[in-house]
C-alpha cells in the first residue's frame, strides 16, 4: 500500500513538471495584442497594422493592435511594461520609449523594462523651411544662424520630443543658437513653417513629403548617409560634413521584461519574416518609411548608443520635465 501510494506520489509530481512544458509548447495559444502608444494614422499604427495580419498567419493566433495615447508616448509604454510577461501583450514604439525616462527622473519606466525584439523601420529626418525662405541650402541656414544667434526659430512637436531632441542635437553640432518653439505634432510643426511662424522644423518624410512635391515647402537636407531616391536632388547632411547628423526616426517592437524565452523568440523571429514579406515591404516604403529588420541583439546595441547620443543632448540642452 506504502509503495503504491510513493508511485502515486512520484507520478503526480512528475506529471506536474511537465505542466509548465506543455504550456511552453503551446505557445501562442490565445490573442496578441501590440500596444501602439500614439493616435490611428500614427507612423507606428500603420507599421503594427501592416505586419499584423503577416503575424497572425506565422503565430497561427489572432494579433490585434490596441492604441493607448497618452503623455507623448508615457501612457501606453507604461501599460505595455505593466503587462503580464507571457508573451501576449507587445509593444510597438519610436523613441520616446529612451527619451522620456532620459528627460523624466521620475519616469515609471526606462528600457530595462522591456526586451528589445526588432528594429523594424526608420524614416528619414529632413530639415524643411517655407519655399520662400532666403535660404537654399542647409549651409546658408547653419551660417545664418550662426550670424544671428537665436533669432532663427524652430519647430516641434512638443517639449521632448523626437524633433526637439534632432533640433538640440542639429544645434550642438553645428555650434549654432536657435529658439526651440514647442507644437502640438509634427503636422502642427510642419503647418507653423507653412504659415511663416516659425523659420525652421526637423521631420520626418511622411510628415513633410506632400509638402516637398507640392512644392510649399522645401527640403534643404535629409539626416542620412546617402540620397533618397524619390528626392535624388536634396543633399544629405553627412555629404554636407555632418557625419553625426545621420538621424533617423525608427520604430521597434519590444516585449515586457521577463517575458520567457521561448515567447521572445517565437515573436521575434515572427517579426523578421513578416518584414521580408514582399506586400508588407512595399506598403511600408509606400508610407515612407524604410525597412531595417534588426533582430534583438543588433537592436539592443542600437539602444545602447541612441541612449548615450540622446543623453548627452538632453544634459547640455537642460532638456527635463
Amino acid at each position: 500500500m506504502l509503495k503504491h501510494g510513493f508511485r502515486r506520489l512520484a507520478f503526480m509530481v512528475g506529471f506536474a513538471m511537465f505542466i509548465p512544458a506543455l504550456h511552453a509548447a503551446e505557445y501562442p495559444n490565445k490573442t496578441i495584442q501590440i500596444i501602439n502608444p500614439f493616435p490611428p494614422g500614427a507612423v507606428t499604427d500603420i507599421v503594427a497594422r501592416l505586419l499584423a495580419p503577416k503575424l497572425s498567419a506565422s503565430l497561427g493566433q489572432q494579433v490585434v493592435i490596441v492604441n493607448k495615447a497618452g503623455g507623448g508616448g508615457a501612457v501606453g509604454i507604461q501599460a505595455a511594461k505593466d503587462a503580464a510577461p507571457d508573451g501576449y501583450t507587445i509593444l510597438v514604439t519610436p523613441p520616446p520609449i529612451a527619451l522620456i525616462p532620459i528627460i523624466n527622473k521620475n519616469s515609471a519606466f526606462t528600457l530595462k523594462d522591456f526586451v528589445p525584439l526588432t528594429l523594424a523601420t526608420s524614416s528619414p529626418n529632413t530639415t524643411v523651411v517655407k519655399s520662400d525662405a532666403p535660404w537654399k541650402s542647409f549651409e546658408e541656414l547653419i551660417a545664418d544662424a550662426k550670424k544671428n544667434p537665436g533669432q532663427l526659430t524652430y519647430g516641434s512637436a512638443g517639449p521632448g520630443t523626437t524633433p526637439h531632441f534632432i533640433g538640440e542635437l542639429v544645434k550642438l553640432k553645428t555650434g549654432i543658437d536657435m529658439t526651440h518653439v514647442p507644437l502640438g505634432s509634427e503636422s502642427a510643426a510642419a503647418t507653423a513653417v507653412l504659415g511663416g511662424h516659425v523659420n525652421v522644423a526637423f521631420l520626418t518624410l511622411g510628415t513633410t513629403r506632400s509638402h516637398v512635391e507640392a512644392g510649399t515647402l522645401r527640403a534643404l537636407a535629409v539626416a542620412s548617409n546617402r540620397r533618397l531616391k524619390d528626392f535624388p536632388n536634396v543633399p544629405t547632411t553627412v555629404e554636407k560634413g555632418h557625419p553625426e547628423l545621420n538621424l533617423k526616426v525608427w520604430v521597434g517592437f519590444f516585449a515586457p521584461a521577463k517575458t520567457p524565452a521561448a515567447a521572445l523568440k517565437r515573436l521575434s523571429a515572427a517579426i523578421n519574416e513578416a518584414l521580408k514579406d514582399a506586400e508588407a515591404i512595399a506598403s511600408i516604403e509606400k508610407a515612407q518609411a524604410l525597412i531595417e529588420n534588426l533582430g534583438p541583439a543588433e537592436f539592443a546595441k542600437f539602444l545602447g548608443e541612441e541612449e548615450r547620443k540622446w543623453s548627452e543632448v538632453a544634459r547640455v540642452a537642460k532638456i527635463a520635465q
